[in-house]
């Protein structure tokens, strides 16, 4: 079911596993929103304040919009496995480690509940899901440059860890397309203010006097997350010399 007069709210990064974000959205679909978000505030039962952050946030488009909150029901939900926020925790004497949070990708929507309730034909639950269509892979992983290329890479360096970016796991394959090298990658977060200047070295390295391709394109991938699990042996060597507990 969907209405001009629906407020859609779609928010990435929930700080909440996606069953749990799921299992309290389950649990008030159908009912008045206002009081699904003290339910998922208060209780009875398990509570979920992440959630119900998310149904506050339509709340307020839907008063903003001139809607009565109270006539409104939580008519549609999606919920996804969002990317992981993997955040760098400095302690005392220079020591450092990881902190990951987990997080959901949460779309709702909210319609009045007249139109709620004389709807006779609902739409799927998962209306909202939209699949990312995924760019055709045809470059040649086997080609002759892909270990010269990769060599090159050891000499891309992460500014705020110190280390080189194949090290670090950044670096998921390498293929070559006519002559360009392709590179698929992910950081620590995909809002890592770095993303430039490592895209930068990349550029150094592969297309500088010395260059050995024509171009290069890197192709970014936030799923599955990077973790500490993807460092090399190595790259966790190196963190553990600057003080990374690991």
């Amino acid at each position: 079911m969907s209405t001009l007069t629906d407020i859609n709210v779609h928010q990435k990064q929930v700080r909440v596993p996606y069953q749990d974000a799921r299992a309290a959205l389950a649990r008030v679909a159908g009912d008045d929103a206002v009081s699904s978000v003290a339910k998922l505030r208060h209780g009875p039962g398990v509570t979920c304040e992440p959630v119900a952050r998310v149904l506050d946030r339509a709340l307020t488009h839907a008063t903003q919009d001139g809607l009565d909150p109270h006539g409104l029901v939580l008519s549609a939900f999606v919920v996804e496995p969002g990317e992981g926020i993997v955040r760098v925790r400095r302690k005392a004497h220079g020591k450092a480690d990881w902190i990951t949070s987990v997080t959901s990708d949460i779309s709702i929507a909210l319609t009045p509940r007249g139109i709620y309730e004389s709807a006779v034909v609902e739409d799927p639950p998962d209306r909202y899901a939209v699949e990312p269509t995924p760019r055709p892979s045809s470059y040649d992983a086997s080609h002759p440059l892909v270990p010269e290329i990769r060599e090159r890479l050891f000499e891309v360096i992460d500014p705020d860890l110190g280390v080189n970016i194949v090290d670090l796991g950044f670096v998921r394959n390498i293929g070559v397309e006519n002559t360009t090298a392709v590179i698929t990658m992910t950081l620590t977060s995909a809002a890592c203010p770095l993303a430039g200047v490592m895209e930068d070295q990349v550029r150094t390295e592969l297309l500088g006097d010395d260059g050995i391709v024509d171009d290069f394109r890197i192709d970014w991938r936030w799923a599955p997350a990077w973790t500490p699990a993807d460092l090399s042996a190595d790259g966790r060597e190196q963190l553990r010399a600057v003080g990374f507990n690991i």
